[in-house]
Order: C-alpha cells, then structure tokens, then sequence
C-alpha cells in the first residue's frame, strides 16, 4: 500500500480525564489538556480525500443584496417624515403634561422612554467606526458549535475565504458533545483546510467550556468569535481588527445582518430588530467605549484581557451556584471594567435568525437572562465611566422589569377605569416602531420594515413578559438558541 500523502496525515491529541480531543493536520498538536495540564495521549490519524468546499461564487453580490439604495426622494422623504414624527411626540407629551395626573405613571414612563429612544439617535449620528490604519496583528478566530451540522462546513469555508492573510490568522473550532454529524463536518472542512484544528468534546459541557477551551488553545493577539451559523463578508476581519491598535480597546463587535431574511415574517421581523439593535444601540454606546454585550455570533477581543478574566467567567455564581451559560454579556462586563467595548459598522457578516417562533422564543428567554444578569451586574461599576452611558445602562436595567406592568396599566386598566387607553402611551409606541423601521427602510433598501410593527405586537402581548421568567431561571446554563437544546 503506498503512504498516504503528507497532507492527508494528522495527530489527534485525548484527555482521557477531561474527556476532550484535539486534531490537527499541520499544526502543532498540544502537548497538555487546556484545563486540567496533564499530558495528552497522541495518536496518528489519515483523514479522507478533501472535498472542494461549496462557498458562494460572488458573496460581494449577496452584499449588494442586502444594502440597495433606495431613491434619493425616498430618503429624504423618509428623513422628514421620521423628524416630523419625533417633534410631534415631543409637542404631544409637553402639551399633554397638563393631564399627567390622569395616568401619572404611564405618562411620565412614556416621555422617559421616548426621551431615551431619541438620544439613541443623536447619539448614533455621533458614532464613526474605527479608522482603517493598517494593524495586522496575529489573530484567532474560534467558533464555538453544538448541533449545526447543516451550516458549519459553510461557515468555516468562508472564514477562511474573507481575505485575511493566511500566515496571520489561525481557526479553532470546538464541538461541544453534538448528537448530529456536527463532528464529521468540522473534520470533513478539516481535510479542505489543513491549518484548521478541531477540537471535541466527547460529552456536552456548556458553551462557557467550549469558548474556554478556544481562548486558552489560540496564540493570536486579537481573538474573533464566530457563531458557527454566521458566515463573514471579504475583509470583516481585517477591519474588526483595526480598533485594538488602541491600547485601551478590549473588544469590538461587529455588524450583523440577518442571512435567511426572507423566508418568512420572523425572519424579517428579527432583520429589521438586529438593524437597530446595530446601528442605533450599538453605535450610540460606541462613542463613549461602552458597548454593552459583544454578540457571540461576530465579535473580537483582546486575548489578554480576556485571559486576565477567563476563570472569574468560567466559574461566575448565580444565587451561591455555577450559572454560567456561554453569557456574552457577562464576559463583556468583565473587560468592560478595565478596557474600552467599541462597535465596527464596517465589519460585516450575517447569521442565520430562528425561523420558527417555538426556537425564537427559547432563545429571546436565553437573551433575556443574560441582559438582566448583565446589566445588573454592570451597575456595578459603569458609574465610573461616563455619566451618559452610566444613565443609559440604569435605564436598561429598570424599564424592561416595570414595562410589562405599565403595558397592563395603559392597555387594561386605564380603559377598564376611565373608558380609554392612555393616548401618550400609544402613540409612542406607535412613534418609535414607526422611526426606526423607517430608518431600516432608508438605510438598507430591504421593503419588509413594516414587520417592525410585528415585532412589537409580539413584545407587547408576550415576550416582554419573559423578564420576570428570566428571574426565576437565572441559573440556567443551557446553550438556548438551539431547536434541541431547550
């Protein structure tokens, strides 16, 4: 039999204690366990004939897809008529303030929560991303994957397709305990990537271990998570890197836009959603460094700051226990004490949103708990940052727990009372789902904005209620945004 060729042969390194394997093809294999330090068994593998992996022919196109420019009347009609429409709110909730004793918390939490909404916006017109200065540092990027056989192989092919220099960058993948053929396709892209290395757990042990295992395997200066069903446009991770030439910056997101946008309602409904939670949100907290969760599915940080945290995230107490479930917002907060959190609207990419509303709302519960644990443990300290973000955070924290109460207040018991809904509350609603689904409109070109007022009903009538389940499942640990994850 003749040898097999070099590029077909590899090592693959087991902890029989911690029960987890690393392969690689041409890398070097590790020579201890990430977690417990004690020397790894070593044996040699010859993997299959590679496959040619399918990545799109002109993802630039896609782009182009994504972001048309609509007619310049069109903008400049719907820049009218979204500053038409926040003057008119400010008018209605001056004039009305006469009648606030009619329903004095409803009232005074709408002009609050207006008032919010609005310095987002001319926060936002603030914001520039990160300039373009030439820092190439040594970078790795990790994808954390449990479940996502059907989109994993795509993602790694397009990580490594997105044009940053080869002899920079390193990719680490980790399956965590998947009962599909996740595995198999991670060594499947192996075998097209030679320098990829994978790592495996034979047992499930939380998307927390899994990230802690990327981070203490990669030797890059900047590390870049990568959701395995995320794919990365050319050059998204030259430009999410070129923040950290500021010593002060710990980490940056980047844009995400919704891939599987048009397949139904939800899926256009969470496009228009992740837009403003982007360019909005994301950027308003950007001008002042305090971005306040780095999205796990395209985002990058410092190795070292997170190294300095990495055990206070893994073994992070909720309720006197261990809850720690992969939390972005948790290990956000932790660099964020220390270290600038900034967002590139530059580096793009997009992800695959839930296309059934059983998986969606598993994963707007996960989110929930990890925005409460966050923030509250953000108050912590964001005070000694800069008041406005400090304010800012403070509102996050207090009006998603007395929002569903106001809601029943105005909808329920105002009209059961009184005869009528609180017309302020309303039309405030009403005002901000109408601004920003405009704004996604004139940004993007994308003709399904209207499902922002989907996305509204839908908080209203329901998920706005999930905070108060968050509270009571705070310690929960699951993964959460998978079908069978629960």
């Amino acid at each position: 039999m003749n040898a097999a060729p070099e590029h077909e042969k590899g090592t693959r390194s087991r902890c029989a204690k911690c029960k987890l394997s690393v392969q690689v093809l041409v890398n070097t294999p590790p020579a201890v366990c990430p977690f417990c330090h004690g020397a790894m068994t070593h044996t040699s593998i010859t993997m299959p004939e590679p496959e040619k992996m399918e990545i799109e022919d002109d993802v630039e196109a896609h782009m182009r897809r994504l972001y048309r420019n609509p007619p310049r009347f069109m903008v400049l009609s719907l820049g009218f008529l979204g500053t038409l429409i926040l003057a008119f709110a400010v008018y209605f909730q001056v004039v009305n303030i006469e009648h606030y004793y009619y329903s004095p918390v409803v009232n005074i939490y709408s002009f609050i929560v207006g008032l919010f909404i609005v310095s987002r916006f001319i926060l936002a017109a603030f914001y520039t991303p990160p300039p373009r200065v030439g820092f190439m540092p040594q970078t790795s990027v990790l994808v954390p994957c449990m479940n996502e056989e059907e989109s994993i192989a795509r993602s790694i092919a397009r990580i490594h397709a997105e044009g940053y220099p080869e002899h920079l960058k390193e990719v680490i993948c980790v399956n965590d305990g998947s009962t599909d053929n996740t595995l198999q396709e991670m060594y499947r892209a192996q075998a097209a990537f030679p320098k990829l290395t994978v790592i495996d757990f034979e047992e499930n042990r939380g998307l927390c271990f899994g990230m802690a295992a990327l981070c203490l395997l990669a030797r890059g200066e900047v590390m870049v998570f990568v959701d395995s069903d995320t794919f990365l446009m050319p050059g998204a991770v030259e430009k999410l890197v070129q923040g950290f030439v500021d010593p002060t910056v710990g980490g940056i997101a980047g844009h995400t836009d919704v891939e599987n946008a048009q397949v139904n309602t939800l899926t256009k409904m969470q496009d228009v959603r992740y837009f403003f939670s982007y360019k909005i949100m994301k950027a308003a907290e950007s001008v002042h460094g305090t971005v306040s969760c780095l999205p796990g599915c395209f985002s990058a940080y410092r190795r070292a700051c997170v190294l300095h945290v990495l055990d206070e995230w893994m073994h992070e107490k909720v309720f006197g226990q261990e809850g720690n479930f992969g939390d972005d917002r948790s290990l956000t907060n932790l660099v964020l004490m220390d270290y600038q959190i900034l967002y590139d609207d530059e580096s793009l990419a997009t992800t695959i949103a839930p296309e059934d509303w059983g998986v969606y709302t598993r994963q707007q519960a996960r989110w929930m708990r990890s925005s409460l644990r966050g923030v509250i443990a953000g108050a912590k300290f964001l005070w000694r940052k800069h008041p406005v973000p400090a304010l800012s955070w403070y509102l996050m924290m207090m009006l998603p727990i007395v929002e569903p109460l106001i809601m029943i207040q105005a909808l329920v018991i105002n009209p059961i009372k009184q005869g009528a809904i609180t017309g302020s509350y309303i039309f405030g609603v009403f005002a901000v789902t109408l601004i920003w689904s405009l704004y996604h409109l004139q940004k993007t070109g994308r003709t399904h904005w209207w499902t922002g007022f989907v996305f509204t009903g839908t908080y209203i009538v329901f998920f706005s209620w999930q905070i108060y389940y968050a509270f009571i499942t705070l310690a929960t640990k699951s993964w959460g945004t998978r079908g069978g994850s629960g």
